[in-house]
């Protein structure tokens, strides 16, 4: 492969892959907010944004 062709850094990849797994986790417990552990946690999330 030359230089020129070169994708995206490691670090960028990393940042992606993170950014992704963070959101599914957050998709994840929310489908689950009507339980009372995942309840705690949105509410934690809605007071953070200032909703």
């Amino acid at each position: 492969m030359a230089q020129g062709e070169a994708g995206p850094s490691v670090l960028a990849r990393l940042v992606l892959v993170l950014l992704g797994v963070s959101f599914l986790g957050a998709a994840w417990v929310w489908g689950h907010r009507s339980e009372p552990w995942a309840e705690q946690l949105v509410e934690r999330a809605r007071q953070t944004v200032g909703r």
